[in-house]
């Protein structure tokens, strides 16, 4: 397969492939953010781990979706396989679409002080960790650098339009309900989800990463008032304890945390494919793009 690195991000680098226009080759590499920081320490498998679960995740949802997976290619560069993920390629929308079943996070902080969430009036007497009578939708803009910013319902309308707006909404919900059951049935409990959407011959599809440690929140079993994290939620608790929020210079991750977040990943991976991640495509190696 012949390619063309097109974009590098935080954690993924996509590459065009030259005989198949209409198709990208995305790469999951071991690298870990948090709070708009890259750190330069690496997660070993991490990279592997994000393509298995959204893949999974992918298949799960069979066609109940439109969504811009095709599969996990084994015919590609030794140091992508398992790592990198065949997708059609689609005109991406500038919005992160974000759906909460569960107030924690920055949600319950809003609701603490508010009783809202970017814009969504929610029951009095909520506590940390409660589910929510449905699940919000709680959008925000798609930064190029900085963070990104919350959305309310009316300006992702004013941004977007009232009709993509409403479908956004709707697409989003149905995806976060339809993999927070599943989730439920392998004894784990989606809490939010990242979703990001854009079009591929006019029409709205799934694209990017799903239900991942690092797009979203997960527990194992119910949250409570002291969840047992399987995400990347493990790594913002370590950084809070050592006093960094994103200014100043990061601290260096440690083995032990380190291994407590890779172990973590491949828990979920394992629980909801139900197979052993050692039977997954590759072998843990470096390569480029790993380390900064």
């Amino acid at each position: 397969m012949d390619l063309d690195l097109i974009a590098s991000g935080k954690v993924r680098e996509v590459y065009a492939v030259r005989d198949d226009p209409t198709k990208l080759l995305m790469v999951a590499t071991d690298r870990i953010s948090a709070y708009d920081r890259v750190f330069a320490e690496p997660v070993r498998d991490k990279g592997r781990l994000l393509s298995a679960i959204s893949a999974t995740a992918f298949r799960a949802l069979g066609d109940r979706f439109v969504t811009h997976f095709v599969s996990v290619p084994t015919e590609v560069p030794a140091e992508f396989v398992g790592r990198a993920t065949l997708v059609r390629r689609a005109e991406m929308l500038p919005v992160e679409c974000v759906a909460r079943g569960y107030l924690v996070g920055s949600a319950w902080e809003a609701y603490r002080s508010t009783g809202t969430v970017q814009g969504v009036s929610l029951p009095t007497g909520l506590s940390f960790g409660d589910p929510l009578p449905q699940p919000i939708f709680t959008p925000t803009t798609k930064e190029e650098t900085g963070h990104d910013r919350p959305l309310t319902p009316e300006e992702l309308r004013n941004l977007h339009g009232t009709a993509l707006a409403s479908e956004l909404e709707e697409l989003t919900t149905s995806v976060y309900s339809a993999l927070a059951s599943w989730f439920r049935e392998h004894g784990l409990t989606l809490i939010d989800s990242k979703f990001e959407f854009g079009y591929i011959d006019g029409e709205l599809v799934l694209a990017d990463e799903i239900a991942t440690p690092d797009s979203s929140r997960i527990v194992r079993g119910e949250p409570g008032t002291n969840p047992e994290w399987l995400d990347k939620q493990l790594l913002r608790d370590w950084l809070t304890k050592q006093g960094f929020r994103g200014d100043g210079v990061a601290p260096k991750l440690d083995e032990e945390l380190i291994e407590r977040v890779r172990s973590a990943y491949r828990d979920v991976f394992e629980i909801l494919a139900g197979s052993s991640f050692d039977a997954w495509p590759g072998q843990s190696r470096a390569y480029r793009g790993v380390e900064r």
